[in-house]
């Protein structure tokens, strides 16, 4: 009977000690073995794979992202991310937007109504299955706000933030900027993670972080092709756009080799899962336009969504992208500067090649060169076309531009399976 008795005893203690062990692992923490940082959600290692924004995240789940980034939002709209975040079984890193502007951190009102506003989304959230990590501000560091006294702010909000909300982490994102990593190190020691946004010199964000005063684990929240800040230039200040074959070699390039494997990464977030126009329409998107006039595109994904099914999935897809070799006008490549006088005609000629073997439809437009130009990825409004949308079954097309200026000749290759592949030439009229 004392036997039974011990026995029984045992097992209840075995059962509590589970049930503890089980209890304290609840939650999103991350841990560091030997300058190693992991995620774990729950108790389960986690490792990121997400997408900027929260266009197509059935497609997104389906081809192997865990989650999703936003830029801010009130109350409501963060109620309607996190459903979509369970529709999708995701999680989400939903930002709190922030100015800037220095002078603002020195402005009470505009502190005491962020401080509000954390308080107000950490009580609504705090226990949300679905929400992984606040992230307070977004790029603060590009305008004047590199400042001791924003991250004096950012680093209260993270306070306020987790004397509420338990569960999940508080992070602030910036720039590839290592002055922001020594002064998030110095003034805001509550955050637990720092997100990181990088393009053509993503390749040495490792080495920055390491030899900056900061030393936790960062995510990339930002990430794709090269920028129009880092490009090559036509000889009047074009910068020169990537076509959609040379973007999906170097996003499969740069996640294989600057994210994944990276000690003190936990993931990234690619940009972006989406469309918009940011000095052209398509680069930074990784799907096209759709409901443009006269356009004949529906938001097809670009080779890009290719190359993050590969990486994630670490499987070939059954379907690929048409592969543009190359664009040229009247021969000449975008870094020679094509130069065409007026009323002259010209022509335009892709050599793109589709490994499916699908019927391939070519559609050409001609718009002019942004002039309205946006900062920090602030909106920025499509450019006026010239004449009218062309669409052939050849891969040449012949135009002349009546108007001197400036202006950018694009060509979208559609296999009529869901893909577009994408490319631009800038051209000077005179």
């Amino acid at each position: 009977m004392r036997k039974t008795f011990y026995v029984l005893l045992a097992s209840v203690a075995a059962l509590l000690f589970v049930s503890c062990a089980q209890q304290a692992e609840q939650g999103i923490v991350i841990k560091e073995t030997n300058g190693k940082f992991e995620l774990f959600i729950d108790g389960v290692p986690t490792y990121i794979n997400g997408v900027g924004g929260t266009n197509r995240l059935d497609m997104a789940a389906a081809n192997g992202s865990n989650a999703f980034r936003t830029w801010g939002g009130s109350k409501e709209q963060v109620k309607e991310i996190l459903s979509l975040a369970k529709e999708h079984n995701m999680y989400v890193m939903q930002g709190i937007s922030m100015t800037k502007d220095s002078a603002r951190y020195f402005d009470e009102d505009y502190k005491e109504r962020l401080r509000v506003e954390v308080r107000e989304l950490a009580e609504a959230f705090k226990d949300d299955p679905n929400l992984l990590l606040w992230g307070i501000g977004n790029e603060i560091d590009l305008g004047n706000a590199n400042i001791p006294e924003a991250w004096m702010l950012v680093n209260e909000l993270a306070e306020i933030i987790k004397s509420i909300d338990k569960r999940h982490l508080v992070s602030s994102v910036i720039a590839h900027n290592k002055k922001a990593l020594d002064l998030i190190a110095e003034y805001a020691p509550a955050l637990e993670v720092i997100g990181i946004n990088s393009y053509g010199s993503i390749g040495s964000v490792e080495r920055d972080v390491k030899e900056s005063k900061y030393n936790g684990a960062y995510l990339i929240t930002e990430w794709g092709p090269t920028g129009f800040w880092e490009t090559d230039l036509t000889s009047w200040g074009a910068p020169l756009e990537q076509t959609s074959e040379e973007k999906r070699i170097v996003y499969e390039d740069r996640y294989n080799n600057y994210i994944g494997g990276v000690d003190a990464c936990l993931g990234s977030f690619v940009f972006l899962w989406g469309q918009k126009e940011e000095r052209t329409p398509t680069w930074f998107s990784m799907f096209v336009e759709s409901g443009i006039d006269g356009l004949p595109l529906n938001g097809e994904k670009t080779p890009q969504v290719e190359a993050m099914q590969r990486v994630w999935t670490n499987q070939e897809p059954a379907q690929t992208a048409p592969v543009v070799k190359q664009f040229t006008i009247d021969g000449k490549k975008a870094i020679e500067s094509v130069t065409v006088p007026k009323n002259r005609k010209f022509t335009a000629t892709v050599d793109v090649e589709d490994k499916d073997g699908d019927k391939l439809t070519y559609v050409w437009e001609i718009l002019h060169e942004a002039t309205i130009l946006g900062f920090g990825g602030s909106y920025e409004p499509r450019p006026d076309r010239f004449g009218e949308v062309i669409t052939t079954d050849t891969n040449s097309c012949t135009f002349s531009i009546s108007e001197p200026g400036q202006y950018r000749v694009y060509i979208y290759v559609l296999d009529n399976t869901g893909f577009a592949s994408t490319a631009n030439v800038p051209v000077l009229i005179q």
